[in-house]
């Protein structure tokens, strides 16, 4: 654990600056519109500071939804798309004099190392090579957080001989050695810890996790500081020391020699392109700003367009689920949105010990009425009924159009007395108006209402039932001789609810 006050003089030092080159490849690409993803992979595996400011994007909780979190760079980019890598590595930082004296030797010793990781892992672990050329870039990330807090950093330790001398310098000088501002960093940024390479770890014996990951990382180490040394005897040294460790076939150890020899061999120009002489900073950084607010400009218009379409999609849903429980003739309910809607009914009538009433209508003759006159006139009639029953129902009520000429109306807190004074309403009603007109000849309708209710004091029903219940009602007034009102004869003895 690092004190507060190394953690606050860390925290001023979280910009970290990325390579010139990097950045003028990154505004080529943004330019390119069908430049593929592979070209962003390409290039956030030669820059520590845009690699680690994507995967601190690509692991926010935005972009992960859910999802695992990354440590691979590669991930990354196929997690955040084009638009969001951009926005990751549009923040870029640059510093002048960055490919000139003791920082230029980081980034040296970096690439180099990247660059011979991903040779050896090509041959020992195909499976992992961007998994640990992420690691292999930013396993000294923690120089560049030193280098910001205190740019005489590279002189403090030019003097040490060994790791274990450099820590020590660092610890007195700076309070936290390179690999605990690395593991800050990540912990900072709530990253998986998994990005980092862990070099320390006992490599002796092949029961150890990820022991080839490790053994390969430093041997990439090793290679990379006699390259750029030019120390061929202390190269071949490493090979055979590595060969030793992990037991490799001839074969595997001939291919890895040859994979070696290429990547070294195209190192020296790998590493020129990268820390050539620095271009106009002046001149990216107005570039990258442009460059992202084009960016900021065409995300803004990307989000309006989703809205837009979320927004259509929901009137579209609501339109939906209105034809699903709509007649669409009437625009009452439908039988299914009925019988929802009653059982809801019957629910809240238990739970408040309210009555419930059930006018179940059936037009008189309604056959012979289509035979006559044909099922245009017929529809003009359903409509026409329809609209007296909506306005004969409050807005706590519900009125439905059960199939064919029949009609259900439901009315909450209203015992059978109350549903009777609506059934004569609507008998009124009906005997009043015209529900069509036929040679310009009034046409009007009877019905049959039948009414069933459910009380405090009753067993508990279901919707099915007190649609039978009411339904039976009705067909006892048809019985009767039609064009009447019939109930249960509990319903004679309740007092009259207002309903309007």
């Amino acid at each position: 654990m690092l004190s507060p006050d190394i953690e606050a003089r860390l925290e001023t030092a979280q910009r970290l600056p990325s390579l010139p080159s990097v950045v003028g490849e990154l505004l080529t690409l943004a330019n390119d519109h069908d430049a593929p993803l592979t070209d962003f992979v390409e290039l956030v595996a030669k820059d520590p500071a845009l690699c680690l400011q994507l995967l601190k994007l690509a692991n926010c909780p935005y972009y992960r939804r859910g999802g695992k979190p990354l440590s691979c760079h590669a991930d990354a980019v196929a997690r955040l798309g084009i638009d969001g890598t951009l926005t990751a590595l549009l923040g870029f930082t640059l510093i002048r004099d960055a490919v000139r004296g003791p920082l230029k030797d980081y980034w040296r010793q970096t690439l180099a190392t990247t660059h011979l990781t991903r040779a050896i892992a090509t041959v020992l672990r195909p499976e992992h090579v961007t998994e640990l050329t992420t690691q292999a870039l930013l396993q000294d990330i923690g120089v560049l957080v030193l280098h910001g807090v205190d740019p005489g950093y590279f002189a403090l330790i030019a003097e040490a001989d060994e790791k274990g001398q450099r820590q020590s310098i660092e610890r007195a000088a700076m309070g936290c050695t390179r690999e605990q501002a690395s593991r800050w960093l990540v912990e900072r940024w709530q990253l998986p810890h998994a990005v980092l390479a862990r070099l320390e770890e006992d490599v002796d014996s092949e029961m150890t996790t990820h022991w080839l990951d490790v053994c390969c990382l430093r041997l990439a180490n090793d290679l990379s500081r006699h390259c750029l040394a030019g120390d061929s005897a202390a190269i071949d040294a490493s090979l055979h020391r590595f060969r030793l460790t992990t037991g490799l076939a001839d074969e595997t150890q001939l291919v890895l020699t040859r994979q070696l020899d290429d990547a070294m061999g195209t190192l020296p120009g790998f590493l020129a392109a990268l820390l050539s002489p620095e271009e106009d900073i002046e001149r990216l950084l107005l570039a990258g700003k442009q460059q992202l607010h084009g960016l900021t400009l065409h995300l803004v218009e990307q989000l309006h367009h989703r809205e837009t379409q979320l927004t259509a999609l929901k009137r579209d849903n609501e339109a939906l689920d209105v034809k699903a429980t709509t007649d669409a003739l009437t625009g009452l309910a439908n039988r299914a949105a009925l019988e929802q809607r009653l059982g809801t009914m019957l629910h809240e009538a238990y739970s408040t010990s309210r009555p419930l009433s059930l006018l179940f209508i059936d037009l008189d003759h309604f056959k012979q009425l289509n035979d006559q006159y044909g099922h245009r006139i017929g529809d003009i009639v359903l409509v026409n009924v329809a609209a007296t029953l909506r306005d004969a129902v409050r807005a706590n009520d519900l009125a439905a159009r059960y199939g064919g000429e029949e009609f259900v109306i439901a009315l909450a807190g209203t015992p059978a007395s109350g549903a009777l004074e609506v059934a004569r309403r609507i008998e009124q009603w009906l005997a009043r108006q015209p529900m069509a007109s036929v040679e310009q000849r009034p046409l009007q309708v009877t019905a049959s209402i039948g009414v069933a209710q459910w009380l405090p004091e009753m067993p508990r029903t279901d919707a099915a039932a007190l649609i039978a219940a009411a339904d039976k009602q009705m067909y006892g007034a048809k019985a009767s001789g039609r064009a009447r009102i019939q109930h249960d004869s509990e319903a004679s003895d309740q007092g009259v609810e207002e309903q309007i």
